[in-house]
């Protein structure tokens, strides 16, 4: 047994490389952008991860018996189709740097300070901007852009002969200034997740699962990986005098949480009613399994903004935190499993907002 969990840890561990690898390029690219533009950035994962999450936590009812011996452990694998949401377009404030700003008042004259004090004013204001581009998992070459639509800006001007200062205003040409950050998921075409599972019933129809991996240190600067999920199912017609059914059926409650280090912290909930059937002997079996379910994902991100002052050139941070509610809302899973003597294989398509697969192969005494 300490073998087989060593495996499915480092199982686990390899599909989790690429991600991990890629926390630090995340917390980097959100660096650069504004709260508005990072959260659309991100949307696509949030909802992606919470599909992911969600599934893959049942593969059959529990019987309606007092006690059973039902005890498996195995791998889970997953994956969240991430469709066409690779763009994001937000409307926001934003702070251009000193060489934008030079660009758009270069035709300015320079006589009397005037070309220097709309510079300075610029510097000084965060301006109402539209930010768009690719979102996380959308294309690597290509550039979130900024765009300033225009507007008026008012100067004044020292006039050494009336000795008065004069109010102008002067009409700002659009411009167009591209942030280097492409997608760090580069049109991936679905979103994968993986976790170890152990499950055990069955008493008085129910039946619990547990998803566990221990800490795992990242690096110094991010912090560590860790996730942990529960859940339940019971079957009702444990407590109902009628004949045998002619399903299983359960009532299911499944959470789990999910953090990277400092920069996100994802978590995932699941409720709804499963059914299945049974056909063949206890050794050599194959369950077909149903299931509707309402679910629910967010995901909290935290991260240091980079702030440049424009007349200092001078770098700040400051902590930046916001949280994301996935899309993910109803979903209606179809399944089997397959029981060979102490192995046991399922795997079903579950649609949704978010359509994903998922796979679990394990051990069953």
């Amino acid at each position: 047994m300490r073998y087989i969990i060593s495996l499915v840890i480092f199982l686990v561990l390899i599909i989790w490389t690429v991600p991990v690898l890629q926390a630090q390029d995340l917390e980097e690219t959100l660096g650069k952008l504004a709260e508005d533009a990072a959260r659309g950035y991100v949307q696509p994962i949030v909802s992606g991860f919470g599909a992911d999450m969600n599934s893959g936590w049942f593969y059959r009812a529990p019987e309606a018996k007092k006690l059973g011996i039902d005890l498996d452990f195995g791998l889970v694998a997953m994956g969240a189709f991430m469709g066409d949401v690779r763009t994001f377009s937000a409307s926001s404030s934003f702070q251009f740097d000193r060489i934008i700003f030079d660009q758009m008042t270069a035709g300015l004259p320079t006589f009397g300070g005037f070309r220097d004090s709309i510079r300075n004013q610029l510097y000084s204001r965060q301006l109402g901007v539209t930010i768009s581009g690719p979102t996380i998992v959308g294309a690597k070459n290509d550039s979130i852009m900024v765009r300033f639509s225009g507007g008026d800006v008012t100067f004044k001007i020292f006039d050494p002969v009336k000795q008065s200062l004069e109010d102008t205003s002067i009409n700002l040409l659009p411009a167009d200034q591209a942030i280097p950050v492409g997608g760090i998921l580069e049109d991936i075409p679905m979103l994968p997740f993986a976790a170890p599972q152990l499950s055990i019933g069955t008493v008085y129809g129910t039946k619990i699962a547990f998803r566990y991996l221990p800490d795992i240190e990242i690096d110094s600067t991010i912090g560590s990986f860790s996730y942990f999920g529960f859940g339940i199912q019971h079957n009702p017609f444990m407590w109902i005098p009628l004949p045998e059914p002619p399903l299983d059926v359960s009532l299911g409650f499944f959470t789990q949480t999910l953090k990277v280090g400092k920069i996100f912290q994802s978590s995932a909930t699941l409720f709804g009613a499963q059914a299945s059937k049974t056909f063949g002997p206890g050794t050599l079996n194959i369950t077909p399994y149903a299931g509707l379910s309402i679910e629910s994902s967010s995901m909290t991100f935290t991260y240091d903004y980079i702030s440049i002052n424009p007349l200092t050139g001078e770098e700040s941070k400051r902590e930046n935190k916001f949280e994301l509610e996935g899309d993910n809302s109803v979903r209606f899973t179809l399944g089997f499993s397959l029981k060979l003597a102490v192995i046991k294989i399922n795997a079903d398509y579950n649609i949704a907002k978010y359509n994903s697969i998922s796979a679990g192969f394990g051990f069953i005494f």
